[in-house]
């Protein structure tokens, strides 16, 4: 007990400084989560660290060995814990891959911009404030603190006042190494996070370079422009399963403001649409792209839609609520570099996920709406119905729990099911919004997800969505167009046609040749057989997924 007292006396200002540093900003997030409990586990848990940590410094025989230690922890600990706390202040996050990734990305002329919009007087003090304070308590004698000096405890007192937080920080230790271990692999240090955001950030960019090297270039021919629909939007969903959209037949009202439209005949809903692959990446290579089942060269040698847009007139937008860099967002953030402008709701990697509902980005829709041109092509990326399902919506969209599903499964499955159809109600809403800003306009909007989802549908025992043994329930997807009453009046024959072609059956590998025949755009590539709207479109076609046809080996037979 002595020894402990010692090391108390000696280094206490160190063991709290270096707690402060360690745990404020993922403290202070875990608090923000709601996670209260763990955030109180790990402040003893972090307590314990630096305590032990001192006890090691403490063998060094050499003082001033010990202090230079302890001055240098003191300052690779400070810069992350002043970063992170703007970055928490500002965004609500810690740092991450995707903030790195970004600042990789920065010139120097950026970077001096934003700090000129976003680095104000008043941040500028409180640093310097928050500098000062923690240099003058580094300072300060404990001895000099005059209501200390008045506290007089019993040696009892004392030895338990010393030993409650080691205590507890072994308990609490214990309950986090055995319930929460993940927590240690990626939020344990500032310093840790920055070195581990730095190394994922450079394999990304490093994965996005290449990934950009091979994407064909700009090698768009137009053969015919006759574009004349200035606002076209593509709202590409994430993991809905139609099936699970009360638009579609399902037994819980889960689209309510898609039933209206449908209802008032203000949108076309396609019956028989299916997704060419059953994950993000796979999908995306073939929805924006000339490359198809029966393609013979990887996507990335084939023209893009946004290249095409680009090249017909079109000013370009890619606004996402999904990831801006990692592994299952290159693809997808090789569209955005090559559209006109391009934002993001939340600047992060593949593997971090804040729940950001895709409402946030009505702002940015809102933007560019009024930086809008003559002509407008936007893609608006959802993040969906994606898993974690309880992440996709605000608590007040709550409205389905297990009592509600009809299905033969656990509580516990019963609820993960609720949460998706919850998620699907937050979808419908959202796309309904979106499509209520462009109501004044002359535009027309396509509504698709990359892919569907497997949710215990039909009692079974899958969830999620995989490209290994996937069933139908990955792949059927919602496909919707609806158009302005601008929109229809200048376009009346074709409003009809689209109408008229809601049952054909249709995978979203020939998608690009539906929006341009729709946008009016042609390059030696298009196809019109392959537009789901064109007079000339091929129904016979097979649809072939993960080496089954669709339609013979895949969908349930018609009783």
């Amino acid at each position: 007990m002595q020894y402990i007292s010692s090391i108390y006396e000696k280094h206490f200002k160190f063991i709290i400084l270096f707690f402060f540093l360690n745990y404020f900003t993922v403290g202070w997030q875990l608090l923000d989560q709601g996670d209260a409990a763990i955030a109180i586990y790990y402040a003893f848990t972090a307590f314990l660290a630096s305590f032990l940590l001192t006890m090691l410094i403490n063998t060094i025989p050499y003082k001033p060995v010990q202090r230079v230690i302890k001055a240098f922890l003191i300052i690779i600990n400070l810069l992350p814990c002043i970063a992170e706390t703007y970055i928490m202040h500002t965004y609500n996050i810690l740092i991450n891959a995707g903030m790195v990734c970004a600042l990789l990305e920065t010139t120097t002329r950026e970077a001096m911009e934003y700090l000129k919009m976003y680095i104000t007087v008043p941040d500028i003090l409180c640093l310097i404030f928050s500098v000062a304070v923690l240099i003058y308590i580094s300072r300060i004698k404990l001895q000099q603190i005059p209501w200390l000096r008045n506290v007089h405890m019993s040696h009892h007192t004392r030895n338990a006042v010393m030993l409650t937080p080691l205590i507890i920080g072994i308990f609490s230790t214990g309950m986090m190494l055995a319930f929460n271990i993940n927590f240690f692999y990626g939020k344990f240090l500032p310093l840790q996070r920055v070195a581990s955001a730095t190394e994922v950030a450079i394999q990304n960019r490093d994965a996005y370079e290449k990934l950009m090297a091979q994407v064909k270039k700009n090698n768009v021919k137009i053969t015919a422009n006759n574009s004349k629909i200035p606002n076209i939007v593509f709202i590409l969903g994430e993991a809905t399963n139609r099936n699970h959209m009360h638009l579609y037949g399902y037994y819980l009202p889960t689209t309510p403001n898609l039933d209206k439209l449908k209802a008032e005949g203000k949108i076309a809903v396609f019956t028989d649409v299916i997704s060419a692959h059953s994950t993000t990446i796979a999908s995306l290579s073939k929805v924006f792209t000339f490359c198809d089942h029966e393609s013979k060269k990887p996507w990335y040698d084939y023209n893009n839609l946004i290249d095409v847009m680009n090249a017909a007139g079109y000013k370009t937008y890619w606004l996402s609520n999904q990831e801006s860099s990692g592994i299952w967002g290159n693809v997808a953030a090789v569209y955005a570099a090559h559209s006109t402008e391009h934002a993001y709701t939340k600047i992060r990697d593949s593997h971090e996920d804040y729940g950001v509902v895709d409402g946030n980005l009505f702002p940015l829709i809102d933007k560019a709406i009024s930086r809008r041109k003559a002509k407008n092509f936007y893609v608006i990326h959802l993040m969906g119905c994606h898993g974690l399902y309880y992440y996709r919506y605000p608590y007040y969209f709550s409205k389905f729990s297990d009592k509600n599903i009809r299905l033969p499964l656990t509580t516990r499955q019963k609820e993960i099911v609720a949460q998706y159809d919850n998620a699907i109600l937050y979808n419908d809403y959202v796309v309904s919004q979106i499509i209520a800003k462009f109501r004044n306009m002359n535009a027309l909007v396509i509504y698709m997800p990359d892919h569907s989802e497997a949710i215990y549908d039909e009692g079974d025992k899958l969830a999620g969505h995989f490209e290994g043994n996937p069933n139908r329930h990955m792949i059927e997807i919602p496909f919707i167009i609806w158009g302005s009453e601008k929109y229809k009046k200048d376009n009346p024959a074709q409003w009809a046609q689209i109408q008229a072609c809601v049952n054909r059956p249709y995978m979203t590998d020939d998608m690009i040749h539906t929006v341009m025949d729709i946008a009016g755009i042609k390059t030696p590539e298009y196809d019109p057989t392959r537009s789901i709207v064109n007079p000339k479109f091929n129904a016979k076609r097979p649809r072939i997924f993960n080496n089954k046809n669709y339609d013979t080996e895949i969908r349930p037979r018609q009783k």
